[in-house]
């Protein structure tokens, strides 16, 4: 698999995750321990030797967005979609080291 398609592979899986994580907490589970932590194997795969806190911020605030509109209806696309979007955006991010002033 290259690079690039693992990478959005993975991005998918950590978007999937967090919406069962999302669907198991909104009926009263604790689900700290059940957390899909690849956040950082992401970013090296992308090349990323510094990950400032800042950047994990405007990856997860991406994460978020992508969630919110991820159901289990339109969970596919959205994945596909979501997937290529936070590739897409981490070109840029890792472009213009825009992760540096926040």
């Amino acid at each position: 698999m290259k690079t690039k398609h693992l990478i959005i592979h993975l991005i998918g899986e950590q978007i999937r995750n967090q919406v069962l994580i999302l669907a198991f907490e909104n009926l009263g589970f604790d689900c700290n321990s059940y957390t899909l932590n690849i956040s950082d194997v992401i970013l090296s795969l992308f090349g990323f030797d510094e990950k400032p806190d800042t950047l994990y911020s405007q990856y997860f605030t991406l994460l978020e967005n992508a969630v919110k509109e991820t159901t289990y209806i339109n969970l596919d696309e959205m994945l596909s979609k979501w997937s290529n979007i936070i590739y897409s955006k981490l070109i840029e991010i890792k472009s213009s080291e825009i992760f540096l002033s926040g």
